[in-house]
Formats: structure tokens, C-alpha cells, sequence
């Protein structure tokens, strides 16, 4: 009896190595301008520029796009030219997006794959029943050499989910609600596996917001069991079979990945998703996170309240906010944003509001429905795709001490700016706090 992980792990090893380590074969690289130039750069000049398999890898411009000075254009202009030097597919402005919402919409993440990408977020693809891990530059260097990594096998760490959610609960909810119950760092040396009904009820998009935050939690990475959701999220993606009878036999391959229910883990973890609410961080980390309601426990951490310029049993609602922001590879899908503007519908913001679509994909569809002409309504300013806002490297860095309440994966000192203090919450938290200018429950709305 194996879990997901164990299957792809197992059918995926080319060597055993000393200790711990194993030589694992790599499906499908993900490269993009921040973490690839230098290594391709080095590939080309010092090992005659051959690469294991280029159609094995795409490219996305994704972190600023397009480029907002001479350096970030030199990084994109390296990676579209490398790319084009050695046929790799490339998803470039226009037709571009953030990288872990590019791959899993067009279809380059399947159930049973191992992938790996220079970006700590990687682990987003893990919702589709992948092996997905991020990778330093060096590391994808010899990936495209070799189509290969040396992995040090984590460990299995099952988090169990039962329950339906209450209203205006989201994925984001659930997973901060994780990350505070193992802690920040709790999973290092796992990779982590959702389970249970509550898992099992969401869409392919929640499960994607799950996964991406498994590395806020130490994990390697995040994975979902793959199942009929699954299935009929990849049918139609252009990187997939439109065969019908072919797609029933990949079908079939990709089930065949599911944990199976004997399937033993070196941890446990319970959650009981009825009595969730909806999540604010107060701190410098994911883990450091409360219910909105709630009051700053008592052992909070000193230099965490210092830089976020906030005490102990202090309440987070009502606490002003200086910017919102919903984007992010963690929740700016299509659904993210519907759900925004069900809230912005007819409202006006009272703050510097950024939304910023996953990708041109996501912007054109969002577009269709509408819902950029309601974010405009309501005084918010509707962007391209980028990850730009997210690390502070483009369209919308906080100014030092001003509070941005927002729907992105981390709040370490200096993430969208420097001095800049973020609070993590769901795009709906994010959507009503933008309206009254201070952190608001939805239902207060």
C-alpha cells in the first residue's frame, strides 16, 4: 500500500545514491526569467549548449512582465532568446502569465509526473497528483542537462480534512489554518498530502491554493490524490490528448496514482473544517496567523509585533490598512476573482486597491464575465499578469510601515517592499477590507 507520493517516487528513480539520496527522473521543467538565465547562460558556454530533452521544458516571462527596467528586460531578453535558440516553448507577454498558473491551465502538469521549477512555489502543480518541487538555479542547470536531480527522499505527512466549510471560508482559510497548527517550518523534510472530504469537495483551483503553501510550512512540496476532478479539469488543455479514447487510457494511468486507502505516513495531522473561520496573519510568517476575530496570543512572538508595529491581544478586525492586493500564484484564478467581485459589485474602495490576474488566460476570461468592468467601478486598479506586486518588485511595493492586507503566500519583513507589513488573507477578506479601509469580516459587509 503506497500514497501518491510513494507511487511517482518509486516509478521515477534512475539510481540509488550513499544515505538517503536517489537520482530521480524529471517529466516536465518549468524555467523562467528570474532563476534561469544563469544557468542556461552556463549550459550554453560550458557544455556546448546541448539540453537532455527541450521539448521536456517551457519558459514563461513571468516574475516582471514586461519589464520595468534594464535589468528585468536583460533577463526576459536572455530566457525569450535561449528559448528560441533551442526550440523550448515559450509563453512570453501577451501570452504569458504567473508560471504555476500557466503550466496547470495549458495542460503541462498530468497526475503521476514529477516537475521541478526555480521557484519555491512549485508545489502548487502537487494538486494534480504530481511530484512538483522548487529548484536553485544550479539544480535546474543539471536538470536540463540531465533531465535528472539528486533528491534526499522526504518523508510522508497526511493532513486529514473533513467537513464543509462554513460561508466565506476559502482554501486560503484552510490552508493558514494548517500552516498555524503545524507551524511555520512544522512539515521540513515532509512532503505534505490533503486528504479527506473537505479536499475532496474543492476544485482544482482550491486545491492549487493549497498546495502552493506548502512551503510555508517547510514542506518539499504539497500533493492531492488525483480523482474525477481532476480528470475533468485537464480534458481540452492544449498540452493534452483531445482524443477521446486516448484520454480514457490516460485516464486510467493517471488514477492509478491515487493514495491507496492502506497507504501508512510518518505523520498525521486531523482538521475539522466546520469550525474554521476566515484567517488573518498578524505576524512576519504564514504560521503566525489568527482567526479574523480573534486577539494576538500572548506568546507572540517580540520581533514579529515590532516590525508589524502591533502588541499582544491586540484585535486584528478594525485594524486600518493602508493597501489591498488579490493576485498572486495562490489566489489569482478565475474563482478568486469572481468571488472578489461579488463583494466589489456596486461598492467603492476606500484604499489603493491592485488585482491582478494568474495569467492572460485568466484576464481575458475574467473580462468576458464582466468582472474587470466591477473592479474598476469600484475604484480598483486591474492589471496584466505578473508576480510582480507579490515580491515587491513591481506594480504595488509597500512604503515602509504601510499595512497591505493581501491574498499572497508570504509576509517575511521587506516581501512587497521594505518596512512594508503585510497581513495574508483570503481575496474575499481582502476584497471587503479594501472597501472599508480596515480589516473586515465579509459577513460584516
Amino acid at each position: 500500500m503506497k500514497s501518491v507520493f510513494e507511487k511517482i517516487w518509486d516509478s521515477h528513480i534512475v539510481e540509488k545514491l550513499p544515505g538517503n539520496n536517489y537520482l530521480i527522473f524529471m517529466d516536465q521543467i518549468v524555467a523562467h526569467e528570474i532563476t534561469t538565465p544563469q544557468g542556461a547562460v552556463e549550459i550554453d558556454q560550458n557544455f556546448g549548449g546541448k539540453l537532455f530533452e527541450p521539448k521536456r521544458i517551457i519558459a514563461i516571462n513571468d516574475h516582471v512582465s514586461p519589464a520595468k527596467d534594464t535589468a528585468t528586460a536583460i533577463q526576459a531578453k536572455v530566457l525569450r532568446d535561449w528559448a528560441k535558440k533551442h526550440k523550448v516553448k515559450i509563453f512570453d507577454v501577451g501570452d504569458n502569465g504567473i508560471c504555476h498558473v500557466v503550466a496547470p491551465e495549458r495542460g503541462y502538469v498530468q497526475p503521476g509526473i514529477t516537475l521541478c521549477c526555480g521557484d519555491s512555489h512549485t508545489g502548487t502543480n502537487g494538486a494534480f497528483g504530481a511530484f512538483a518541487l522548487g529548484i536553485g538555479t544550479t539544480a535546474q542547470a543539471g536538470a536540463m542537462l540531465a533531465q535528472c536531480l539528486i533528491l534526499n527522499k522526504p518523508k510522508t505527512f497526511r493532513v486529514l480534512i473533513n467537513g464543509a466549510l462554513p460561508k466565506f471560508v476559502y482554501a486560503k482559510d484552510v490552508i493558514l489554518a494548517i500552516i498555524g497548527t503545524i507551524t511555520f517550518k512544522g512539515a521540513t523534510g515532509y512532503v505534505l498530502e490533503y486528504a479527506g472530504s473537505t479536499i475532496q469537495s474543492m476544485s482544482m483551483e482550491e486545491r492549487m491554493t493549497m498546495c502552493n503553501m506548502s512551503i510555508e510550512a517547510g514542506a518539499t512540496s504539497g500533493m492531492i490524490s488525483p480523482d474525477q476532478i481532476t480528470i475533468d479539469y485537464l480534458w481540452g488543455k492544449e498540452n493534452i490528448t483531445k482524443d477521446k479514447s486516448a484520454f480514457e487510457k490516460l485516464k486510467i494511468k493517471w488514477l492509478n496514482y491515487t493514495s491507496d486507502k492502506g497507504a501508512k505516513y510518518d505523520k498525521e495531522v486531523f482538521l475539522d473544517a466546520t469550525a474554521l473561520k476566515p484567517k488573518v496573519t498578524w505576524g512576519t510568517n504564514p504560521g503566525e496567523v489568527i482567526d479574523i476575530d480573534g486577539i494576538i496570543p500572548s506568546d507572540a512572538d517580540e520581533k514579529s509585533l515590532e516590525y508589524m508595529g502591533l502588541k499582544k491581544g491586540q484585535r486584528l478586525l478594525g485594524l486600518p490598512i493602508d493597501q489591498a492586493f488579490i493576485g498572486s500564484c495562490t489566489n489569482s484564478r478565475i474563482s478568486d476573482l469572481r468571488e472578489a467581485a461579488k463583494i466589489l459589485q456596486g461598492k467603492k474602495v476606500s484604499i489603493p486597491t491592485i488585482i491582478t490576474p494568474g495569467s492572460q488566460a485568466v484576464k481575458r476570461q475574467a473580462e468576458k464575465e464582466g468582472l474587470h468592468d466591477i473592479f474598476q467601478d469600484a475604484g480598483a486598479l486591474w492589471t496584466h499578469s505578473s508576480c510582480g506586486p507579490c515580491l515587491g518588485m513591481s506594480m504595488g511595493v509597500v512604503a515602509p510601515e504601510s499595512r497591505c492586507i493581501s491574498s499572497t503566500n508570504r509576509n517575511f519583513p521587506g516581501r512587497m517592499g521594505t518596512g512594508g507589513r503585510v497581513h495574508l488573507s483570503s481575496p474575499a477578506v481582502v476584497a471587503v477590507s479594501a472597501v472599508t479601509g480596515v480589516i473586515t469580516h465579509p459577513k460584516d459587509l
